[in-house]
């Protein structure tokens, strides 16, 4: 039997019901709550896993919450739309002027740094947005990385759209289609750290691509966007409370994990 998404109204009436404690009902009680995602895909267009550290942050809300998060993938563009529509929650959908004018968002979820990936024989020195005058970047299709760069595409650089698959990207990276390569990646990975996965992620990959391959990935050292924060949101007309209690759940978890690194300090 297909499952309908929850309105706005019921959404927030399933969560006003649901007590505001840590401890989580039995997992077969709790209620579905549909969540609308921005798609991430291989090679062969196909979904790929959730990523760890996005699973780990949904699930830690959903127990606050008292709600199983049913994650509803779709690409970028058709996950706004739905949102804007009205359809339930979406979560990782970047503010713009518009979708604040459509959308309520929450309070930020989790924090990414936006790193320009490069080949290691093409190097360039990146400290501001006008470094990548001339250059095509590779990008989501359907995504937006923040205002700034959005009134730039076009005008000062050209981008690249494809697939989100960092296969698929990074391919066209090392064959030369782009000249640079935006990946999102969660706060504390260093450019290093970003490389060395980057290597082990694409290695398998590589004899498949011939001798573009040979020059490497670099990542270059200043990232173009920092503290990029990851949020929930939902239409303003379907907000009946959700966003408060997400904003509460959010403040309750970030609480904790603060107890938790005092305590690990060193005195």
């Amino acid at each position: 039997m297909k499952r309908l998404p929850i309105p706005g109204t019921l959404l927030a009436a399933v969560l006003s019901c649901i007590p505001l404690v840590h401890a989580a009902p039995a997992a077969s009680a709790l209620p579905v709550v549909p969540l609308l995602i921005g798609d991430t895909l291989d090679e062969q267009g196909k979904p790929r896993p959730m990523p760890a550290v996005k699973r780990k942050v949904l699930d830690a809300v959903a127990q606050e919450l008292g709600v199983t998060f049913e994650p509803r993938t779709y690409p970028w563009a058709r996950a706004e739309r739905y949102a804007i529509d009205g359809v339930g929650l979406v979560y990782g959908l970047p503010k713009t002027a518009d979708r604040l004018s459509a959308l309520r968002y929450s309070d930020t979820a989790s924090h990414n740094s936006l790193w320009l990936v490069t080949r290691s024989d093409a190097t360039f020195p990146f400290s501001r947005l006008e470094d990548l005058r001339g250059k095509t970047v590779g990008t989501v299709r359907g995504y937006s990385y923040g205002p700034e760069f959005d009134t730039a595409r076009g005008k000062l650089f050209r981008t690249d759209e494809d697939i989100s698959s960092r296969g698929t990207r990074l391919t066209r990276l090392m064959l030369k289609r782009v000249d640079v390569v935006l990946l999102f990646q969660p706060d504390g990975l260093s450019a290093k750290d970003l490389e060395n996965d980057i290597r082990a992620f694409m290695a398998p990959r590589l004899p498949a691509i011939g001798a573009a391959a040979n020059a490497g990935f670099s990542v270059l050292p200043k990232p173009l966007a920092t503290d990029s924060g990851q949020f929930f949101a939902i239409a303003r007309a379907k907000d009946d409370g959700i966003i408060d209690r997400i904003n509460a759940a959010l403040a309750r978890i970030q609480k904790r994990e603060e107890e938790a690194r005092r305590q690990r300090a060193p005195n």
